[in-house]
């Protein structure tokens, strides 16, 4: 919940505004919870995994098949044409970075808190025209814990649902491959089971 609270904040989400959010894995999820914590009007959920975007609907957002949909037209449809005030890119690939600026308004707002682990190209033309802010880096989970313990605790914040699996220890290689198959979204590891 740490690092989608921290997306949200890097992008300076403020009542009222749509968000746009990348990648709907366990981050993705928090950081469309916490984009509506943080008064977003709307919260649009991109992602390729129909059971993922059905969690983000029931977290408040509007699902955007990747693969099934336009998602620059549905930004534009759902904006006036304007683009999301913020967007969260939480996949780490050059392709969802690339897609995060041309979704994003004049002026608007990118956290990456995906892991981009390799070299990755971005249209800088397009980024320094719009005048976007880019911010990127490890979330500060430290620095932010007690904040998103406490909303936890109040209800505001709730990591549960993405929850999928409850698994001994010993089958930690089998939750791994699980949630490489997309079967799993989160798996909690038991060392007494």
């Amino acid at each position: 919940m740490n690092t989608g609270f921290h997306g949200v904040r890097e992008a300076d989400v403020s009542p009222g505004e749509a968000v746009a959010v990348l990648g709907m894995g366990p981050v993705g999820l928090c950081a469309v919870q916490a984009a509506r914590h943080a008064g977003a009007e709307r919260v649009i959920a991109v992602d390729s995994v129909p059971e993922r975007l059905e969690m983000a609907r029931a977290f408040g957002a509007s699902p955007i098949h990747l693969l099934e949909e336009d998602p620059r037209a549905a930004v534009k449809a759902a904006t006036e044409g304007r683009g999301v005030d913020a967007c969260i890119e939480a996949v780490g690939s050059e392709q969802a970075l690339d897609l995060a600026i041309r979704l994003t308004r004049k002026a608007g707002a990118i956290s990456v808190i995906g892991v981009h682990g390799q070299r990755c190209q971005v249209h800088m033309g397009l980024l320094w025209n719009k005048g976007q802010t880019l911010r990127a880096g490890v979330a500060n989970v430290i620095g932010q814990v007690d904040e998103v313990l406490d909303l936890i605790a109040a209800g505001a914040l709730d990591p549960a649902p993405i929850v999928t699996h409850h698994m001994a220890l010993e089958q930690a290689p089998e939750a791994y491959a699980a949630y490489d198959r997309h079967e799993a979204l989160k798996v909690v590891l038991r060392p007494d089971a």
